[in-house]
């Protein structure tokens, strides 16, 4: 404000007062400004120091409470104990790694008061030292304190160990010393396996005493291992460990020495009470075999007697199995005897009770298997000529048969049959009637008890063996006669069956011929059809003959008052009607034929016609398609001769629409073939609209280089050397190049391209195949390939002013004409005289005055590039 007012002049004269005062002013503010700065930081260190003395005052406080803790000696009196003052020790050192950061914080404080240089540094480094000094210290005493505790921990967990141990043992001494070994095997067992009770009180089967204490020993080792490495590495409670392992040792040793006494006494009485349940178990089997052996049962069928002596086989297999059992028990007897078991006396006496049963036993079983062998010798017998009379009772239905066959096949089957049934017979005597006879034979010699009633059965089975003898042989004997009866009837349905066949064979083909289709494609087949008829029916008169000689043998059969022919399902009567039927069928082809000839010499006339027109239109199709190709003259007359061609092409396709009036039709008539052309209505269309496409692109291609020659400056020459050269790669006239033609057509016009394998890249030629086939339809067109080359030509110039500049050099001085010597002097003939026709005469600018030939290159060089 003073200064506005100094500014402004408004201080009535007294501007330097006010200067004055405003200076004085602004000298006490820097002043109290700087004072008041001094005494805020002076608050902040002493701030900083009231917190250092607090931090010091709470860690000294802290270390003195962990230094207390950790230098007591109770080191714990048990397990329990040692394992809560290890739970205890750990929150301590936990603090101690907390307070480690509140260390860290109150060296930095030291650090910051000592650096400020303001409070006492002798008092605080001292603070400082004492305070890390007393951290370290409680750190150590943390760590010793650590590892006395394991090593009362591990001591104590000793003393569980070994307490372990001893329980064991003393529960194991316990069963181990009693004098109960055992009433019977049960007993014994159950003795030697323990039923052991656990902590928990409830019973369970445990492993032999034996391999308990074996499975046991590890643990006690390891506690023996246990003690002897702390006393080797511990100073507390040596002598406490060393008498407990003494102890344990012993303890050990008493058991193991009370688990072998035991063990021996109770396997002894273990071989006893098994030896005893051997015994008692032969016993019981023989007791129970000596039952089943005094039944008096032996069977009164023969699957009865069969099935008892299978059971007797059966106890024999099983009665040798036991014996060997026995007698091995009492081997096993002996050697308890011998070696003095005291129970050797009941032992000799319950073996020789053994042997007597089983003396016993194979006494009845003796007895038994004779009775059952006597009884089934008989019921064999009597079986047997059950057996035999059953097979004579079917056997007798066969020969009692008035069954001698209806014709020679079925008698010569009952022949077959009889043949089989004889041979039966005398294999039946080998096998039955003499095995029976043996049979008989060999009871009566042994003096059966059934004797008689064995005799009379034999003689009455004799009996009717040979009844059925002798009608077997009356039988043979009348099927023979009929067999010889029937054999010549049999030879007449042969005979006939054949020529029958052989007639039907005839009829059929024959048939099959005349009913086909009469439908040919020629005269020649049709007349081949003809001629073939012709011979049929000249071989009619052997067909004939047959068919009468088959009527008399039908006649001779029918003699003999017989069934049908088994040999064939022809008659007489189906023959008869298959020979008027055949005279029908001839004279219905005979039709036929004569119909077809007719309509083949008419389709034979259209074809000739069609055949006629269809090669002279193709004809001139080629004629036409060479001289639009081998065009001549300048590119006018060429266009001229062209646009005529055209309006040819153009009037011809009345002709085209007269041969596909005629292939319509030869369609109408399913005329398919035609050997007087190759040509067909589609093809010559087809032509006849390429040739037509043909003339209007080669009219755009020539209308084309007119414009080029005229536009931009390519000559007439070089247009026709590109046209010549396209119609020369172009060998089938289509008016279009394949990639490969078009890649020799550029090669003969000069193009460097490179040679390259069948299948490999060629990126020059593609980059050219982008331009003139970018569809990739596989062709040039002449049109695409003259606008290729004129490009080709003209791609140098890139732009009006060069070709300004290439006539400006061309003058004798720099300026803006050129004149016709200058210009026939430096390019060619036909260069010349195409810019000397189309550039205009150049006039004197100011005076408009022609200049003597003298011609405007840059009117030219212009309007060129517009167009």
């Amino acid at each position: 404000m003073g200064g506005n007012l100094i500014d402004k002049k408004q201080c009535s004269g007294s501007e330097d007062a006010v200067q004055k005062r405003l200076t004085q002013i602004a000298d006490q503010w820097e002043y109290l400004t700087h004072k008041t700065t001094e005494k805020s930081l002076k608050l902040k260190e002493a701030n900083k120091q009231r917190t250092y003395i607090a931090a010091v005052k709470d860690l000294d406080f802290w270390l003195g409470e962990v230094e207390s803790l950790l230098t007591t000696e109770d080191s714990g009196k048990d397990l329990a104990s040692v394992q809560n003052l290890m739970k205890k020790h750990q929150l301590v050192e936990a603090d101690i790694v907390a307070h480690e950061d509140r260390i860290k914080d109150m060296n930095n404080q030291a650090d910051s008061l000592v650096e400020s240089g303001q409070f006492d540094t002798a008092g605080i480094q001292e603070k400082r030292q004492s305070i890390n000094e007393r951290y370290e210290r409680i750190c150590n005493l943390a760590a010793h304190r650590q590892a006395r505790l394991n090593e009362a921990l591990t001591l104590h967990q000793f003393f569980r160990d070994i307490a372990d141990e001893e329980s064991w043992i003393k529960e194991k001494k316990l069963l181990v010393g009693s004098d109960d070994y055992g009433r019977d095997l049960t007993g014994v067992q159950n003795l030697i396996l323990g039923k052991l009770s656990g902590l928990t009180g409830f019973r369970r089967d445990a492993k032999r005493l034996e391999a308990e204490l074996g499975s046991h020993e590890p643990a006690i080792q390891a506690v023996q291992e246990a003690g002897e490495k702390l006393m080797d590495v511990s100073n507390l409670g040596v002598p406490e460990i060393e008498q407990r392992l003494k102890a344990l040792n012993q303890a050990w040793a008493e058991l193991k020495n009370l688990a072998a006494t035991r063990g021996q006494k109770l396997d002894e009485s273990l071989t006893y009470q098994q030896f005893l349940a051997q015994v008692e178990e032969e016993e019981a089997w023989i007791t129970e075999k000596q039952q089943l052996l005094s039944v008096e049962d032996y069977g009164d069928s023969m699957a009865a007697v069969q099935g008892l002596l299978k059971k007797h086989d059966a106890f024999e297999t099983d009665f040798t199995a036991h014996k060997d059992r026995c007698s091995l028990i009492c081997d096993q007897g002996s050697e308890l005897v011998e070696a003095k078991n005291h129970h050797g006396e009941s032992i000799a006496q319950r073996c020789q009770q053994l042997r007597l049963k089983l003396d016993n036993l194979s006494a009845l079983a003796a007895r038994r298997k004779g009775a059952l062998l006597d009884n089934s010798a008989y019921l064999q017998f009597m079986w047997k000529a059950d057996v035999v009379e059953s097979w004579i009772d079917d056997k007798e239905n066969y020969v009692r048969s008035d069954e001698f066959g209806r014709d020679l096949s079925t008698v010569q089957t009952l022949l077959t049959k009889q043949e089989t049934f004889d041979a039966g017979l005398n294999a039946f005597e080998q096998e039955g009637i003499h095995n029976i006879t043996a049979l008989k034979d060999q009871l009566i010699n042994a003096s059966h008890a059934q004797s008689p009633a064995i005799l009379k059965r034999h003689g009455d089975v004799i009996a009717r063996w040979q009844k059925l003898r002798d009608a077997s042989n009356t039988r043979k004997d009348r099927l023979l006669a009929m067999q010889e009866q029937f054999r010549q009837i049999e030879e007449l349905y042969l005979t006939f069956a054949k020529k029958a066949s052989a007639f039907n064979s005839w009829f059929e083909n024959a048939e099959e011929d005349l009913t086909d289709p009469v439908r040919c494609n020629s005269i020649e087949e049709i007349r081949a059809l003809r001629d073939a008829h012709a011979q049929f029916q000249a071989s009619l008169s052997s067909a004939e003959a047959d068919f009468k000689a088959l009527a008399a043998l039908d006649q001779k059969i029918k003699s003999f008052n017989v069934g049908p022919n088994p040999y064939t399902w022809f008659t007489m009567e189906a023959l008869e009607e298959t020979w008027r039927n055949l005279q029908k069928i001839i004279e219905e082809r005979d039709g036929e034929l004569a119909k077809e000839a007719k309509r083949q010499e008419e389709n034979d006339k259209l074809r000739k016609e069609f055949a006629k027109h269809a090669n002279l239109f193709h004809q001139w199709l080629t004629e036409t398609r060479t001289s639009m190709m081998e065009g001549s003259g300048s590119l006018e007359q060429q266009l001229e001769a062209l646009r005529v061609k055209a309006t040819e092409v153009r009037a011809r396709r009345v002709d085209l629409k007269k041969i596909e009036e005629l292939g319509a039709l030869l369609e109408e008539h399913l005329i398919l073939d035609n050997r007087y052309t190759e040509h067909s209505t589609v093809g010559l269309a087809q032509q006849w609209d390429q040739l037509d496409q043909l003339s209007m692109r080669m009219q755009h291609n020539l209308e084309q280089q007119i414009q080029a020659r005229n536009h931009s400056g390519v000559s007439e020459d070089s247009l026709k050397e590109f046209s010549m050269m396209f119609k020369h790669f172009d060998k089938d006239k289509s008016g279009k190049l394949n990639h490969q033609e078009f890649k020799s057509c550029l090669r003969a016009l000069g193009y460097d391209l490179p040679m390259v394998e069948e299948g490999q890249p060629d990126p020059e030629f593609e980059a050219i195949l982008d331009v003139v086939d970018p569809n990739r339809d596989g062709y040039v067109s002449l049109q695409e390939y003259i606008a290729f080359m004129i490009s080709k030509e003209t791609e140098n110039v890139q732009s009006y002013e060069e070709i300004e500049n290439a006539f400006r050099a061309i003058t004798a001085a720099d300026r803006p004409y050129v004149t016709k010597e200058e210009l026939y002097c430096n390019l060619t003939k036909d260069m010349a005289d195409y810019c000397v026709q189309r550039m205009k005469p150049f006039s004197e600018p100011r005076s408009g005055q022609p200049i003597k030939d003298a011609l405007d290159y840059i009117d030219f060089t212009r309007t060129l590039f517009q167009n």
